[in-house]
């Protein structure tokens, strides 16, 4: 293991680019970003200030962000440059609450987690830990299915308690993180009827007291599933059946997120919250590739002010 960066404000979600920099969001309130880490001077450069709690990110083929926001209760999309061209704020009638990891599925579409708690209700936003009576919260983690072209969105479920990390394998089967209770959940959501479907658990046994479980995660060309583990310093990996192979320790306690090289270096890239770090660990094989599509999409839906933008400065 080595690593990549320091100092980071509570990292998630990270995006290798091709040059070799490195994307993240960073979510402590008094960062607020969407970071980019140079490859070579391992500098941090803000792109984009979101206001709150950034929590998810993707970057598209088209080079924009959608960076699910759980403070501003939004899926957010930046331009390269950090303008904010669109936010998604709602279902029909129903608000988004806590926007959390995001994927592109091989129909172009983004499809979401929402963790389903309204972030100032259950979060300490300087301690970064969940307020005193948390497990008592009535947690309704959903699934969403974003349009890119029209910026429709559809329910997929509901119920969810923390629903967190997401993923697609190579058969376009869609899967879950369930953070409390530590269940992976799979859905067929190109089939008829997208039921939800337990695929496996991170845990040998009874899931352990306190906010702990699986996060963000990604599936390896070896088709297995990599998937952090937050709050027990590593990272679980599933087999094709849902049987847990392996556990690979972290440095950090608190491994959040996962990025494959997709180059041939058989490198993954974990972000950390306990020591603001990404870690850079050795595996065997690369990333399964990641749907990022061309599809194009409208300039502008539910505009804010661009008054989150960033100047780039190292910091």
């Amino acid at each position: 293991m080595e690593l990549f960066a320091q100092g980071l404000f509570a990292p998630e979600c990270p995006v290798i680019l091709d040059n070799g920099d490195v994307l993240v969001v960073e979510m402590r309130r008094d960062r607020s970003a969407v970071t980019r880490v140079d490859a070579e001077t391992r500098e941090l450069h803000a792109i984009a200030l979101t206001g709150g709690f950034p929590n998810g990110l993707l970057r598209d083929a088209q080079g924009k962000l959608w960076v699910g926001e759980a403070h501003e209760h939004a899926l957010i999309r930046y331009d390269a440059e950090g303008n904010e061209e669109a936010r998604i704020t709602n279902c029909g009638d129903e608000l988004f609450r806590w926007p959390n990891d995001h994927v592109i599925g091989r129909d172009g579409a983004i499809y979401m987690t929402d963790s389903g708690a309204w972030e100032h209700e259950v979060l300490d936003p300087v301690k970064m830990t969940l307020k005193p009576g948390w497990p008592d919260y009535p947690f309704d983690g959903r699934v969403y299915r974003i349009d890119r072209a029209t910026l429709d969105v559809a329910r997929i479920d509901n119920g969810i308690r923390f629903a967190n990390g997401i993923a697609f394998d190579r058969h376009d089967r869609l899967y879950v993180a369930e953070t409390i209770g530590g269940n992976i959940y799979r859905y067929e959501v190109f089939g008829t009827n997208p039921r939800r479907e337990l695929f496996g658990n991170v845990w040998d046994g009874v899931a352990p007291d306190g906010f702990i479980g699986p996060d963000g995660m990604k599936f390896g060309a070896d088709g297995r599933l990599y998937c952090t583990v937050m709050g027990a310093g590593h990272i679980v990996v599933f087999d094709e059946a849902g049987t847990v192979v392996e556990r690979i320790e972290t440095k950090g306690k608190a491994p959040t997120n996962i990025a494959f090289t997709e180059d041939g270096r058989h490198k993954m890239f974990v972000t950390e919250i306990a020591n603001g770090a990404i870690e850079v660990h050795d595996v065997p094989c690369d990333g399964l590739p990641i749907y990022r599509d061309s599809v194009v999409i409208p300039a502008q839906r539910d505009i804010s002010p661009s008054r989150h933008r960033a100047e780039t400065s190292s910091v």
